[in-house]
């Protein structure tokens, strides 16, 4: 007979549960509480919506586009690998 250790041990068991417990309870749009983005509106917590723009993707948008020259985008364009680094 054979004896192997369980591959997870009372503690991962713990974790895992706790984990998961803990996500069941966060909003699966923005991540913050369930209890407070579903609470009532006139009543519950009150939010403010803000936009910012991801400079390094916007960068990265701009040089796929100016590759094509304006043209029908090549039909290799999915194969092209881009990489992004970070200025001085």
């Amino acid at each position: 007979m054979t004896v192997r250790e369980p591959e997870w041990t009372e503690q991962d068991r713990a974790e895992i549960l706790a984990l998961g417990l803990y996500r069941s309870q966060m909003c699966p749009l923005h991540g913050g509480p369930l209890e407070e983005c579903t609470s009532h509106e006139e009543t519950g917590a009150q939010f403010e919506a803000s936009r910012s723009t991801c400079r390094a993707q916007l960068a990265l948008i701009e040089a796929q586009r100016a590759a094509d020259d304006g043209k029908k985008p090549s039909p290799y364009a999915g194969a092209r690998l881009w990489t992004l680094r970070k200025r001085g």
